[in-house]
């Protein structure tokens, strides 16, 4: 079982970096997120983790915790989902549009050694947009 990725060409990457300076103060994210944060990740999230598990144990309180695998999660992306959750956060409906014109005609194909398939329409799941989901 295989598992595709996307790679981009530099001239999409460079467009994507010039849409993150462009409209980087509308994608705002929540401050307990952790993931796909610049100077934040994993261990920031274990350090709170451990901090709030010692705060409470030593007042004698109970410790409940859920944990989520989000494993995969990118592969289950709807794309007309993510750009709803745009819409309610009253991003520019111009940055909106563009992003909806670049996941509608994305499209991958399958490179094996200099063989190139047919290319086939991306419907769900997320590519390394903006370096990564942002919203």
């Amino acid at each position: 079982m295989y598992r595709g990725i996307t790679l981009i060409p530099v001239l999409s990457k460079l467009f994507e970096s010039v849409l993150l300076g462009l409209y980087s103060e509308h994608l705002l994210r929540d401050p307990l997120q952790f993931g796909f944060k610049k100077g934040s990740g994993c261990n920031n999230a274990l350090f709170a983790f451990v901090e709030s598990v010692k705060y409470f144990t030593k007042s004698d309180s109970k410790i409940h915790c859920a944990f989520l695998d989000a494993s995969k999660a990118f592969d289950k992306v709807l794309i007309n989902g993510l750009l709803n959750k745009l819409i309610d956060r009253k991003i520019p409906f111009h940055f909106i549009s563009l992003l909806y014109n670049w996941y509608s005609n994305l499209s991958c194909a399958v490179v094996w050694h200099t063989a190139i398939g047919c290319p086939f329409p991306v419907t769900c799941g997320v590519s390394i947009l903006l370096g990564s989901p942002q919203v």
